[in-house]
């Protein structure tokens, strides 16, 4: 015999875990984001870093930013990771290259190389948020 109640509150668990709001939703992925951007940052320092003067002006590798929005500044859940406008242009040279400056594709590598540590964030955070709703077994 099947157990009804059991099962009706495998479902309810089931249908909370996956209604997530957009807060929810940002937090989550603002997790992955922030990981990306450390990534990114370490990696500029490690092939990229030069020490120079630079006055007040920071490295492209202290620039990069994320945020729980998207690219046109919109709370829909989803976040970004980048450089400000004027370090944008730099980032772009770097990656794709130039006629002088050889690319170095660092923004797919990186990418790519993140992806596991994106997901197990995004992950802990997302255990978390259910834990709070009080979801188990899901």
């Amino acid at each position: 015999m099947v157990n009804i109640a059991g099962l009706d509150d495998w479902a309810d668990n089931l249908e909370k875990a996956y209604s997530l709001s957009i807060p929810e939703q940002a937090r989550i992925t603002k997790t992955g984001a922030d990981v990306l951007r450390k990534n990114i940052a370490d990696y500029l320092k490690i092939h990229h870093y030069r020490n120079r003067k630079t006055d007040e002006e920071p490295h492209l590798a202290d620039s990069v930013i994320d945020d729980a929005t998207n690219v046109l500044g919109k709370v829909d859940g989803s976040s970004v990771v980048g450089f400000p406008p004027e370090k944008g242009y730099i980032a772009r040279f770097l990656n794709d290259g130039t006629k002088y400056i050889h690319g170095d594709d660092y923004l797919d590598k990186v990418r790519n190389a993140s992806l596991d540590e994106i997901y197990k964030a995004e992950n802990a955070e997302y255990q978390k948020i259910l834990k709070e709703k009080g979801v188990s077994g899901v």
